[in-house]
């Protein structure tokens, strides 16, 4: 039973309920040293114990880089995550609830989500055991898979019949709960059914390992697409998540490097012959957000995708991202015709260790990579081209330098030319930002309030044009225009208002904002987790013209205003920005659609039909949400 605490107890009471030693445990070996305990320090490499754990003053400390603290310190290090998140997952580790002052009325919205995706978890797990999953199992068993491994990662199974899932979880939970957590459909007639039918399912966790979304897929040719995922809702965003994640975590971090698949059971392959540093993507693209995830453990990222051309584009796509959030990438191209599941199905872990010791960099990949017949290969201007555009993501300086020293190897140029095309394209980019910080002036000049239009006027429901008209939200990349004047408000609570601060926490700077610049600005304070103080706000805006225009007309909220009200307004920006958002995604896929140029053939045309319809299911959820 979940205990509920006064919030001045609360993190003083899940101090005293954490065990540290067993919470570092879970990702140090601990040997006992008198009454302390001893180790490797993760932070940096050593060869003699210098990090000391002291139960008695729930401390940790490394004596060799000088990092140490409390249990929540240990989390927000460990993790790379800000503190109201690491007091979130140590108060469920402690069965301590958390009170209802610190939780916004997005929360209990989310909690109803992760319980219908357990308890659907659940039902998918025992269908599979069930007489009426006997064709799965076969299925799975011909594939290699049974046993420890399907329990390892709660493989389950959705039945053929219609509405399984919604009869028996409609028993437990309202109907429109499972409909806004993706696992049921609407019917013309107001009816709910099943979304995953006839289909092996996956459970997709989160970072506290709770089930955020699953991925499905099809054993029957005729069911269509052959691979269906959860829609987007507010616990499963697919560009945020990795499959297999909280298995791999403690092997990447052991083993210094990540295998990136992009199918789930590639991932569930190379764990069962021992690879288990693999994760899958979640049916996207390879983004920032999940590279950002994967630079937590501070890994060697090694691109383990099938040598067709589908592959080598995919490959490519995924240098940049993981370049920007710092971490080296390697690529490994399989045999035409094979993928991780099939390779190592046919010739065995060693054959497959074999071609990781063969992996390429991202300068021999864009060098010496070719598609098939049918595609056209670029020239090698085009592919210098590419790798200065990839390598002038990355921050660092040294590394930076050194990239350019490969590239010089690999494309056989001068140092210099890579030096001057760099210097070329960052002198583009900060006039860029130039341009952009003095339009953001004028946009914030001339922001209307929150909720909206210019002169005063509301802004209704039906605006779905004002989605492209504002920095990017119709887009998951980073924006370096004119900021949205909602990002624009949302950033001045964000940094005036502990609620609003909190609120945004739970979504992350890339969930928060399309425009680059106004991540870049709140960012250190949602990794510290506090608000700045009214000196460090004077220097802000003393040393950014962005933090000015975000600031200027913003007033510093009264101190009687409480931290539920100031969670409640921010998290109604964050919802206008996701509504905007999905209703760019959907003229986005109309588009593509309609476009006379683009030949679809059936299963892309039924995916992106699928993926309208879900996407416009969860804007109706969204304008009347369910209720408990």
């Amino acid at each position: 039973m979940r205990t509920v605490i006064p919030s001045s107890e609360a993190k003083e009471q899940i101090r005293e309920a954490t065990d540290i030693v067993a919470l570092v445990g879970e990702k140090v070996a601990l040997k006992r040293a008198g009454r302390s305990w001893k180790g490797l320090c993760p932070f940096h490499s050593e060869r003699t114990p210098s990090f000391t754990v002291n139960p008695e003053r729930q401390v940790w400390h490394c004596f060799g880089c000088g990092k140490g603290g409390d249990v929540f310190a240990w989390v927000t290090e460990m993790e790379k995550v800000p503190f109201p998140e690491a007091l979130r997952i140590l108060s469920e580790r402690a069965g301590i609830e958390l009170p209802q002052q610190a939780r916004g009325p997005g929360d209990a919205a989310r909690d109803r989500l992760y319980q219908a995706n357990a308890l659907a978890n659940d039902y998918f797990r025992a269908s599979l055991k069930s007489e009426a999953g006997g064709d799965a199992r076969a299925y799975l068993t011909g594939r290699g898979f049974e046993g420890e491994i399907l329990e390892s990662f709660q493989v389950g199974w959705a039945p053929a019949g219609w509405d399984g899932l919604v009869t028996t979880l409609g028993k437990l939970l309202p109907l429109p709960v499972l409909e806004e957590a993706g696992l049921a459909l609407r019917r013309g007639d107001g009816g709910r059914y099943d979304r995953f039918r006839n289909r092996i399912v996956f459970p997709v966790l989160g970072a506290a390992g709770k089930v955020a979304g699953f991925g499905g897929r099809a054993i029957a040719a005729e069911d269509q697409p052959k691979y269906l995922n959860s829609p987007e809702t507010a616990v499963y965003r697919k560009g945020q998540l990795l499959f297999a994640l909280p298995e791999a975590r403690a092997a990447i971090r052991e083993r210094k490097q990540a295998l990136v698949v992009e199918g789930y059971l590639d991932a569930m392959r190379l764990h069962a012959a021992g690879f288990a540093n693999a994760v899958a993507t979640s049916g996207t693209a390879l983004t920032y957000e999940q590279s950002r995830i994967l630079a937590r453990s501070e890994p060697e990222a090694v691109l383990v995708y099938d040598g067709d051309d589908a592959g080598v584009r995919a490959a490519d796509r995924a240098l940049e991202p993981l370049m920007r959030a710092g971490l080296p990438v390697r690529v490994l191209l399989l045999p035409p015709g094979e993928d991780p599941d099939s390779f190592v199905r046919k010739e065995g872990p060693g054959a497959f260790g074999d071609l990781l010791a063969k992996t390429v960099d991202a300068a021999g990949f864009l060098a010496g990579a070719s598609l098939g017949a049918g595609g056209q290969n670029p020239s090698v201007e085009a592919r210098v081209r590419r790798y200065v555009e990839v390598i002038s993501r990355v921050d660092d300086p040294i590394r930076r330098r050194l990239l350019v020293r490969r590239g010089g190897e690999a494309f056989g140029l001068e140092e210099q030319v890579f030096l001057e095309a760099l210097g070329k394209r960052r002198e583009g980019s900060a006039a860029s930002r130039a341009a952009g910080g003095t339009a953001s002036r004028r946009s914030a000049e001339q922001a209307p309030a929150a909720g909206q239009e210019p002169g005063g006027h509301p802004r209704t429901s039906s605006d779905s044009s004002a989605s492209e008209s504002h920095g990017g939200v119709s887009s998951g990349s980073p924006s370096s225009g004119p900021p949205d004047p909602v990002e624009l408000e949302l950033a001045a609570r964000v940094l005036t208002e502990d609620g609003a601060l909190a609120e945004a926490a739970g979504h992350g700077d890339e969930g928060c904002f399309r425009h680059e610049g106004l991540r870049e600005l709140v960012r250190p304070w949602l990794i510290e987790g506090r608000i700045p103080l009214y000196g460090e706000l004077r220097d802000l805006m003393s040393a950014s013209t962005l933090a000015r225009a975000v600031l200027a007309d913003h007033p510093i909220s009264e101190e009687s205003d409480t931290i539920e009200a100031s969670r409640r307004g921010a998290r109604a920006l964050i919802e206008r920005l996701e509504e905007r958002r999905i209703r760019a995604q959907i003229d986005q896929l109309k588009r593509e659609i309609g476009r006379p140029s683009q030949a679809h053939d059936q299963e892309s045309e039924t995916r992106l039909l699928t993926e309208i319809k879900d996407l416009t299911t969860k804007l109706h959820s969204r304008n009347h949400p369910a209720v408990s």
